[in-house]
C-alpha cells in the first residue's frame, strides 16, 4: 500500500506542476499578444495632445429629418443636433454667413439615409466623414475638422 501511495502522490505532483507550466506559459503569450498590439508610450502620448487641441467650434443646429425608407413601410425619422469643429476661427464667420446652406446639405445628406445606413459606430463614422467633407467644400478658407452629433435619435 505505500508503493500506491508513492505513485499517487508522484502523479498528482506532475498534475500541479504541469497547471503551473500552462498557467505561465499562457500568461506569457497572452502578454506577448497585448504587448504587440497596444501603441507605445510615444503614440499615445501624440494621439492625447491631437485630443486636447480642440479647435474653434460652431452649432449648425437641430435637425428632424425623414429617413429614407422603401414604399409601402412606415415613416422613420432621425433627429439629430450637429456642431462642427473647424482648423481656423476665421472659418466661423463663414460658417455663420453660409448656414442656409450648411443646413440645406445636412438635410440633402440625411434625407439619402436609411435606418440601417447610419447604425452602429461605422454607419455614424461613415456620416460624420460625409457630413464633414460636404461642408469642408462650402468653405472657401479652412477645413472642418470634426463633426459632433449632440444628440442622436432614430425612430
Amino acid at each position: 500500500m505505500a508503493g500506491k501511495f508513492e505513485l499517487d502522490l508522484k502523479v498528482i505532483i506532475m498534475a500541479v506542476a504541469l497547471v503551473i507550466i500552462a498557467a505561465v506559459g499562457s500568461a506569457y503569450i497572452t502578454f506577448l499578444v497585448f504587448s504587440r498590439s497596444t501603441p507605445g508610450v510615444a503614440a499615445v502620448a501624440q494621439e492625447q495632445a491631437t485630443r486636447s487641441e480642440f479647435g474653434p467650434v460652431h452649432k449648425v443646429g437641430e435637425f428632424t429629418v425623414n429617413l429614407m425608407v422603401p414604399q409601402g413601410f412606415s415613416t422613420k425619422f432621425v433627429r439629430t443636433g450637429l456642431v462642427v469643429e473647424v482648423t481656423d476661427k476665421k472659418c466661423i464667420t463663414e460658417l455663420q454667413r453660409r448656414d442656409p446652406q450648411i443646413r440645406d446639405v445636412v438635410i440633402s445628406i440625411l434625407r439619402t439615409k436609411t435606418q440601417e445606413d447610419i447604425q452602429g459606430a461605422a454607419g455614424m463614422e461613415r456620416l460624420r466623414l460625409e457630413l464633414s467633407s460636404a461642408i469642408s467644400s462650402l468653405l472657401s478658407e479652412g477645413d472642418v475638422a470634426n463633426v459632433y452629433f449632440t444628440e442622436l435619435v432614430v425612430q
